[in-house]
């Protein structure tokens, strides 16, 4: 009986030891080996992208070309009709035996459009050229003491994935990121990138919740506005009824196979654990309801480097759709918490090595384990958030509350990951 009344005192006692903190060498000893990992494996991305018989060497962008191609012929419509755009399609040398619809908005095709004009070796590197720099910009702001964010965005899994892919992530995160970077210095210009974001609506679905909250009311005019004017310019440009056929086709598209096993999402993960489809969404509404009382308390606080991570963390947890190679803007996220962790204590604990190290690898982790693994995203994907959420940096949260974002220096890590003390000043939530 003693020994068990031993047990509880053990257990906590063994959980101290594992919150070890890694300081100097043993910390930069970790981060070179997460490093070095991640980077090896963009080389494999590169290498298989650049090798036969990887299809077209372009992943799913030559479906986005086909795409291209087909607005840039003056048939924009053709790619809301799955038979016709399918067609087309094979003409366009994709195999026929894959199915790409097209669920994007029309938004997107004004993008795509001149890329059609383009060979699709030139669309191609055009394309993921300039998202991949803006991704870049939006990371890091372009300051060379931006060095960790860039090297994040350089080596995380996410990146290999989306070029392997050949997919929008690096314009999805360029527009987040950039968004979130701009608040305080040009909040119009921050409004027109929130707003352009709304190409794949699902991923901005908790930033109107942020700018209500903060009060940033020019930023969310100015998204509105920058809706509205893609809704007009490519309804002037594709048919007035391009919208239409758009909102028609999604009901197919919701019948369309969905890859469960590369979604790091709540209902995805239900779904691969055998739940019944109104028991998954429930779930994923009962998330996405917490999350964004989580994001809109901490954006009453101001729109501080911790609200924007949360943000941008819980943008995977709360929305229904999202694929792996979506991620990259989950990085900028995550490297700011680990500078801003480290400068504040020096060091950073073993669970928190653990939790981030468990995000970053998810993307290889998911390919890995292939549709017949077991549904792991949940997992480091709510870890991450409550990582985030819990503000580690409680102690400092009238500091953190009025922190500067991009106008200053540095995006999300701000002033204060230079080791300097930020300026006291009013909150940017309206009084």
């Amino acid at each position: 009986m003693s020994s068990i009344r031993r047990l509880p005192a053990s257990v906590l006692s063994a959980l101290r030891a594992l919150d070890l903190e890694l300081r100097d060498r043993r910390l930069g000893l970790t981060l070179a080996i997460l490093a070095a990992l991640f980077a090896a494996y963009v080389a494999m991305c590169l290498k298989t992208v650049a090798t036969p018989p990887w299809p077209h060497r372009f992943g799913d962008f030559h479906a986005l070309w086909a795409s291209g191609v087909i607005a840039h012929d003056g048939a924009a419509g053709l790619n809301y009709d799955a038979e016709a755009l399918h067609a087309r399609q094979v003409a366009l040398d994709i195999p026929p035996g894959e199915h790409n619809p097209f669920p994007f908005p029309p938004t997107l095709l004004l993008l795509l459009a001149p890329l059609g004009g383009l060979g699709r070796s030139a669309a191609f590197a055009l394309f993921m050229g300039l998202t991949f720099a803006g991704y870049l910009w939006a990371t890091t702001g372009g300051r060379r003491r931006a060095w960790p964010h860039l090297v994040g965005a350089l080596v995380a899994p996410a990146t290999g994935v989306t070029l392997l892919a050949g997919q929008t992530g690096f314009l999805s995160a360029g527009l987040m990121l950039g968004g979130l970077r701009l608040l305080r210095a040009r909040p119009l210009a921050a409004g027109v990138l929130l707003g352009l974001l709304a190409y794949k609506p699902q991923l901005g679905v908790l930033a109107p919740i942020a700018l209500v909250a903060a009060g940033l009311w020019r930023t969310l005019a100015a998204a509105c506005a920058t809706v509205l004017v893609c809704v007009l310019v490519s309804s002037a440009l594709f048919g007035d009824g391009i919208w239409l056929s758009w909102l028609a086709s999604l009901a197919a598209y919701g019948r369309f196979a969905m890859i469960d096993h590369l979604m790091p999402t709540i209902v995805a993960n239900l779904r691969m654990a055998g739940a019944p489809a109104s028991v998954a969404n429930a779930a994923q509404a009962a998330v996405a309801l917490f999350v964004a009382a989580v994001v809109w308390r901490a954006f009453r606080d101001g729109a501080s480097p911790r609200a924007a991570a949360l943000l941008v963390v819980g943008t995977f947890a709360a929305t229904p759709h999202a694929l792996i190679y979506d991620l990259p803007m989950t990085t900028a996220a995550v490297t700011w918490f680990l500078t801003e962790r480290a400068r504040t204590t020096g060091g950073l604990h073993l669970s928190e090595i653990v939790i981030v190290t468990l995000w970053l690898a998810l993307p290889f982790a998911m390919i890995a384990l292939g549709e017949n693994g077991p549904p792991i995203s949940w997992a480091p994907e709510l870890a991450l958030f409550g990582l985030v959420a819990v503000d580690p940096y409680g102690r400092d949260r009238a500091n953190a509350a009025h922190a500067p974002m991009a106008d200053d220096d540095d995006a999300l890590a701000g002033a204060a990951s230079r080791g300097e003390t930020p300026e006291r000043r009013p909150s940017v939530r309206a009084a």
